[in-house]
């Protein structure tokens, strides 16, 4: 290595053209030793064009003489004219091919190198492929995948231009790293699949390359194209050869055959990355451990060695369960029991009661000062972790702090003046403006990300984000409706939940959306069993009549009885759990947790054609419980619903690569499978602007008892309840919002009507509804429906709904 390249500049920075000689810097010693280190673990690369570092220079300094000193990219700031393209960083007006010339010299003696051009300023992207595409043509390429190809690949295919337009490329600083925590800020837009242009004021070569590792170890991403003005190109050169030259960990997350992004790794919380992601490896050894809040990762933990391949690493995400690392879960029925430790009963309580709420049953309801509850209980929490705080409350008041749980010194969740507020011991209070309204019962979820941030929700969507301070670590217990600063909560407290790990935004939507089944009085359990009996009482005296009739009463010849046969095995899930069958001679009789286990399967395997692993389905149905017993209930219950299904036709439970799913060989009609059929169908047509009436009425047919499950409340029906709700509601709006004028009056009401039965408090669906039935003369049946809604809406938010029905008829 020639000693002259690693000279360092003087405190005045040289330009360029000088060849001033100076000595070696303490500080260059660090570039020397990573240089020799590199070496020795010189890279494996069959690098891909996101992993490669250029030197970039602006065209405005003379092409041709940089890339003769090392410039492999170039940014062109670019004007579109009425007939061609022109160079707006130029002194004086020059048409874009003018910067081609000297390319295109330099790539016909240089056959083997590839020069990206990054295009800025005004145009149309695909009038400017065209025009590059004639002018280059088969040299070129642009890119059109989801992944950027290898570099390799792309010599061997004569490809010596890369275009790299507005859409391909952000730009970032380590200005601009050092001070974003939120990955998506620390770049100039998503930087998911794009290249990274990274611009630097560094004076010497080292500071340079320590700021490209920086940035690389901190996002996950290594530079692309380098531009420092204030480095010598040669020693540029040297730089990017290094990067290119480094052995690298590189992996991609997957879920559900999809790319995960915004991966955080433990022990490293300010380190975020995409779905795919390359870390420099600088030493020998590298122990990466990745995870995102509310998914569980595998592999959990890596190691890359410089004696490995540096092909990339497949990790998959799977859901977790909502009760994975609960730590506190209060209902707050009438006692005070953590549910995750229901023999504990040691928690103190001052001034506190529970009472009857219309809409959430008994909850806990504090208005004294000074009233608590102490859980009395060393607290457990790893504040390494990110940590989760669900509940929800009901203020009476709206004073200048109220806090609503707390642990210690450690942090406070709280309300100032209205607005959710987590307060450090630092005395730092994290507020996102977004006011509660009093007397009105609201969901609130807050998610602690190790020194990174702390995400707010409200009603089940993401309200705001907050740079964390730090936190001091507390083993002091749980206090509930105050805490160390004596903020007392006045008003109504339910369904507090705290989790030792994050919480994703899918299940915050299905805690905000579940629906509480509390306790009722004892009175209402009274008149309940009064009713039953007197029912079954009912029954008997009827049933007794009819047998003495049919004693007195001679017997006539009757009509064989016609039972409704079905050609084929059926199993529906819409409305509730019915399997009918084909032959009756064959009965069946499933459990309730067979019904459960059977649809669960059923749901698994249409999300994921290879099943759900044996973790997740002990976890859904027997969480919390010992391992060998887990085994044993597991095991058992799966014998027992085998024997159950081998007297149908067409169905079984089968466990094959490590994953359980359901084997179906269509002798059984499943109708969540043709409604899955039908849907993307729907929506295909839709897409290509073709319809199918037939299609449409099938699909409401299908639908036409509401969703799935009904009968079944459990937190892993919920998640499948949201989702097919959502997708009922959006793809019925779509059709109707695309068709609407081509379907008949009562297509149109049945659309409504079905949107409304998935969700009785859809205003569109409301809308759609009252305007069909109005057109059709129907105005009192209009009424009603606008009466019927309003009560229900109301009921639900405790407030009058302020879409007047005059305005659905201006519509």
């Amino acid at each position: 290595m020639e000693t002259n390249k690693l000279q360092n500049h003087k405190k005045t920075p040289s330009l360029r053209g000088r060849n001033t000689k100076r000595p070696i810097s303490e500080k260059r010693y660090f570039f020397l030793i990573f240089l020799l280190f590199s070496n020795f673990i010189y890279s494996q690369n069959d690098l891909s064009v996101d992993d490669v570092a250029f030197i970039c220079e602006h065209t405005n300094l003379s092409i041709e003489k940089n890339l003769l000193l090392g410039t492999r990219a170039f940014i062109l700031d670019i004007n579109e004219t009425k007939t061609s393209y022109t160079l707006n960083n130029s002194k004086e007006q020059k048409q874009l091919e003018q910067a081609f010339i000297p390319i295109q010299k330099f790539l016909k003696n240089n056959s083997k190198e590839i020069i990206p051009l990054i295009f800025k300023g005004t145009y149309d992207e695909n009038q400017l492929r065209l025009f590059l595409k004639n002018y280059f043509v088969e040299k070129i390429y642009f890119q059109n995948e989801v992944d950027w190809p290898k570099i390799a690949s792309l010599k061997e295919k004569g490809i010596q231009i890369l275009a790299i337009f507005k859409s391909d490329i952000v730009s970032t600083s380590i200005e601009r790293i050092r001070k974003e925590n939120k990955y998506n800020n620390r770049f100039s837009s998503d930087p998911l699949h794009k290249l990274v242009l990274f611009k630097s004021n560094a004076i010497t070569d080292s500071i340079l390359l320590k700021n490209c590792f920086e940035l690389w170890r901190t996002t996950g991403k290594a530079p692309n194209f380098i531009v420092a003005p204030k480095i010598k190109i040669s020693n540029l050169k040297i730089i990017t050869d290094s990067l290119n030259q480094t052995r690298r960990f590189r992996g991609v997350l997957e879920y559900n055959g999809k790319r995960l992004n915004k991966i955080s790794w433990i022990k490293s919380p300010k380190i975020s990355t995409p779905a795919k992601f390359s870390f420099p490896l600088t030493k020998l050894r590298l122990v990466l451990s990745p995870y995102k809040n509310g998914y569980r990762i595998t592999p959990a933990e890596v190691i890359h060695h410089v004696s490995l391949s540096d092909a990339p690493r497949i990790f998959t995400a799977f859901d977790v369960i909502l009760k994975d690392k609960l730590i506190y879960d209060f209902s707050f029925d009438n006692e005070i029991v953590n549910s995750m430790e229901p023999e504990w009963s040691r928690a103190i309580s001052k001034d506190i009661s529970f009472v009857k709420d219309s809409k959430r049953g008994n909850v806990l309801y504090l208005n004294t000062l000074d009233s608590f509850i102490d859980y009395s209980k060393e607290n457990t929490l790893n504040f390494e972790t990110p940590i989760s705080i669900s509940v929800w409350v009901k203020p009476d008041s709206i004073p200048q702090f109220m806090g609503i749980l707390g642990f210690g010194m450690a942090f406070s969740f709280k309300l100032k003046k209205g607005n959710p507020d987590f307060t450090t011991a630092t005395i730092k209070d994290h507020v996102i403006k977004h006011p509660l309204k009093i007397h009105k019962w609201h969901h609130l979820v807050a998610i602690y990300n190790p020194k990174t941030t702390i995400e707010f929700y409200l009603d089940g969507k993401m309200i705001g984000e907050s740079n964390i301070t730090d936190i001091i670590p507390s083993n002091q217990s749980l206090v509930i409706g105050n805490n160390i600063w004596g903020e007392q909560f006045y008003g109504s407290i339910d369904d507090l939940k705290i989790w030792d790990r994050g919480l994703s935004s899918k299940e915050i939507a299905t805690l905000y959306n579940y629906k509480p089944i509390k306790n009722t009085n004892m009175f209402s359990v009274f008149i309940g069993v009064l009713g039953l009996i007197g029912l079954v009482v009912l029954v008997i005296y009827i049933r007794r009549r009819l047998i003495k009739r049919s004693i007195s009463t001679p017997k006539k010849a009757s009509k064989p009885q016609v039972i409704p046969t079905h050609t084929q095995n059926t199993l529906r899930l819409f409305g509730d759990f019915e399997m009918y069958l084909a032959s009756k001679e064959t009965t069946l009789s499933f459990s309730p947790l067979h019904k459960q286990l059977l649809s669960f399967l059923v749901l698994t395997t249409l999300e994921d054609k290879e099943g759900v692993n044996t973790n997740k389905l002990t976890e859904t149905f027997w969480p919390g419980a010992p391992k060998l017993k887990a085994k044993e209930n597991r095991n058992g219950n799966i014998r027992k619903l085998r024997m159950v299904l081998s007297g149908i036709d067409g169905l079984e439970v089968v466990f094959e690569n490590k994953k359980w799913r359901i084997l179906n060989n269509r002798k059984l009609k499943i109708d969540i499978f043709f409604y899955t059929k039908l849907k993307e169908n729907l929506e295909a047509n839709l897409m290509n602007d073709k319809f199918s009436l037939d299609e449409l009425e099938a699909f409401l047919e299908l639908v036409k008892k509401g969703n799935i499950l009904q009968n079944t409340q459990t937190e892993w029906t919920d998640y499948y309840k949201n989702k097919i709700s959502n997708e009922v509601e959006n793809l019925l709006s779509k059709i109707h919002k695309a068709q609407n004028k081509n379907l008949p009056p009562q297509l149109n009401i049945k659309i409504a009507k079905t949107i409304l039965l998935f969700d009785n408090l859809n205003e569109n669906a409301l809308g759609i509804l009252i305007t069909e039935l109005v057109s059709s003369g129907k105005h009192g049946l209009a009424q009603n429906v606008y009466t019927t809604f309003a009560k229900n809406y109301e009921a639900l938010y405790v407030e009058s709904f302020d879409v007047k029905y005059q305005s659905f008829i201006k519509k």
